[in-house]
């Protein structure tokens, strides 16, 4: 396969994903070191370790978030993991996905993903817990999976943020058609700490305990 060809994939590639890993490009015979000699060339801007867009494609705020997600499972491409019999639990949340919702006063970064297994990164600017996420407690965004506004509530308690923030994200949550009813399911099921129980109850109402 000459470079024409690499870069022609590599495209496609790019198409399709936006941030692409290099377990992906590999999987559609790509080698690493034209990976590498691309980025050289210009033609390739690195986002993280084993992940890059291609140059001429606009930057995004949410380039390092999704190289973040992708490589949590790099070899699989996206349409792998959105389907429902697919999903493997990990999503962005917490703090990050409040920010991407719009909700409250939260930071993107660091970017919080959750997971029903310990991941190990060296991504200091990723903080992964784990917790179990079922697939319609999300929503795909920009192609990464990003948790309900009400699941995003629950968690940034139980990730100790704040009850202020909490309560102003709340508010802003009500403005977007939060679901007040499963707000309080998500809640009163969320398995939480005695201590983060009573957060809640203060922030949602009694029914969330």
């Amino acid at each position: 396969m000459n470079r024409c060809d690499y870069l022609s994939i590599m495209n496609e590639l790019s198409a399709s994903e936006g941030v692409f890993t290099t377990a992906q490009a590999m999987r559609l015979g790509i080698p690493r070191n034209v990976l590498a000699k691309a980025r050289e060339a210009g033609k390739l801007v690195r986002i993280a370790h084993g992940a890059y867009r291609m140059a001429g494609t606009p930057a995004s705020q949410l380039d390092e978030l999704t190289a973040a997600w992708k490589l949590t499972d790099p070899a699989k491409m996206t349409h792998e993991r959105v389907p429902v019999d697919a999903w493997d639990g990990i999503a962005v949340a917490g703090n990050t996905a409040a920010s991407i919702l719009g909700i409250g006063d939260f930071y993107l970064s660091p970017y919080r993903i959750l997971a029903p297994r310990r991941i190990n990164s060296r991504n200091v600017e990723t903080r992964f817990g784990v917790r179990d996420i079922s697939r319609n407690e999300v929503s795909f965004a920009s192609g990464i999976p990003v948790t309900s506004i009400e699941r995003t509530l629950v968690d940034l308690v139980l990730d100790g943020e704040d009850p202020s923030l909490v309560e102003d994200a709340l508010s802003d949550a009500r403005e977007k058609g939060l679901d007040e009813e499963r707000l309080i399911r998500l809640a009163a099921d969320a398995g939480a700490s005695a201590q983060a129980k009573r957060k809640m109850a203060r922030i949602f109402g009694e029914g969330a305990i």
